[in-house]
């Protein structure tokens, strides 16, 4: 079946309003912390990698559900701004719109995350997310609605659509799911937790032999990433930038990650301009603020040393 594409990308995962809480230390059960200032902006996993896709130049729609509050309004502005389609997300009556409280520390940009799932939970596969699946290119996927990421899944799959998953949480629901996963990017912490292992070229080979995904990529925070091509491990070290908090870093990691392959380059690759894109973002509070275009990546790699003709 031919997939006629009018996106290059759509989202299909939960939508939030993010407080970024600015401490001096994270607070726990045994101490309290002072904020010191108070940011919101809008979050997700799926939603902040569509923003990274746009402002590099990508056509994307993204399929969420929010609620009837005011933060349904902030969000849906929000997304507008960056030029994401908005025709699949739901509003739901009497519901608040998913959020998270976020405390980054101000000293090293480590953070804590409180979520409330709200009106995220009520996400489904309707007929409106299918006609938007089927003229998209590519599915994101941030698989906490696990049920309904599987059924979005195996939609695409049906309709010849490449499906990536952002896999950071190992449940009982997740082997259900990465059978019909394309380009699979998962965290360390799942990876090992998967593979029983913490050899990283062990755990790589099981989780690809189990589901032989297309592609294959590990982050590993402050280590880099690292990805399985032809049976050999590829790393990619981090940029060395000030770090004021690492929010959506993966979200945006994926979203840069996922522009590459829209354009067919080499995985290495891919790495290193997704690695960048995310280590800008780094710089700045918040998951969205900060992300670059195309013409300051290239500018921050070539900075850097890296030579950028291999993109053009």
């Amino acid at each position: 079946m031919e997939n006629k594409s009018f996106f290059d990308a759509c989202g299909f995962g939960i939508t939030t309003l993010d407080y970024i809480c600015i401490v001096n230390k994270l607070a726990n059960y045994q101490r309290q912390a002072t904020i010191e200032n108070v940011k919101f902006f809008g979050g997700g996993c799926v939603s902040t990698a569509l923003v990274a896709l746009s402002r590099l130049g990508a056509k994307t729609a993204l399929i969420s559900t929010l609620g009837d509050d005011w933060a349904a309004k902030e969000v849906l502005s929000g997304l507008k701004e960056e030029n994401i389609d908005c025709g699949g997300i739901g509003f739901l009556d009497d519901q608040l719109t998913t959020f998270s409280f976020i405390q980054v520390n101000k000293n090293h940009g480590k953070r804590a995350i409180c979520y409330y799932p709200g009106s995220g939970a009520n996400l489904k596969l309707n007929n409106r997310a299918k006609e938007i699946i089927k003229t998209s290119k590519t599915l994101l996927l941030d698989g906490l609605i696990k049920s309904e990421s599987v059924k979005a899944a195996k939609f695409a799959k049906e309709n010849n659509i490449k499906v990536m998953l952002d896999c950071n949480v190992l449940n009982e629901d997740i082997p259900e799911l990465l059978p019909f996963i394309d380009y699979l990017i998962t965290s360390e912490s799942f990876l090992y937790d998967y593979a029983k292992t913490r050899n990283i070229e062990d755990a790589l080979a099981r989780l690809y032999g189990d589901y032989r995904p297309q592609v294959l990529v590990t982050t590993l925070g402050k280590k880099g990433s690292v990805a399985l091509v032809d049976g050999d491990l590829k790393y990619v070290d981090v940029f060395n930038v000030k770090v004021k908090d690492t929010t959506g870093c993966g979200d945006v990691y994926h979203g840069a990650f996922l522009y590459g392959l829209l354009r067919k380059w080499d995985i290495a690759d891919i790495m290193v301009f997704a690695t960048a894109v995310s280590s800008i973002k780094a710089m700045h509070y918040g998951g969205r603020p900060g992300i670059p275009g195309l013409k300051e990546t290239f500018k921050f790699l070539k900075k850097h040393g890296v030579k950028t003709e291999k993109f053009f």
